[in-house]
């Protein structure tokens, strides 16, 4: 996969989700300070990360969280709040 590969698929990721990808998984907040930042609640900073994280595994047609290097404490804690 290239830059522009990915460039698309992450255009391909609605805007909120998109934002709470990139405040926590690139510029490294927590999602207590990207929610802070946003100005939402956690749990829907933690449910937007899943989120995008699954279109883009889907855009890019990859079949596992490992491959994409999922947040294990993001994607646990999602589950548990479900």
């Amino acid at each position: 996969m290239d830059m522009q590969d990915f460039r698309r698929a992450l255009d391909a990721v609605p805007l909120e989700q998109r934002e709470a990808l990139m405040l926590v998984a690139a510029a490294g907040f927590s999602c207590e300070e990207a929610a802070a930042i946003v100005g939402c609640a956690i749990g829907t900073i933690k449910s937007r990360v899943h989120r995008a994280r699954c279109k883009l595994m889907e855009v890019l047609e990859m079949d596992a969280p490992r491959k994409f290097g999922s947040d294990h404490a993001i994607s646990h804690q999602f589950m548990a709040d479900g």
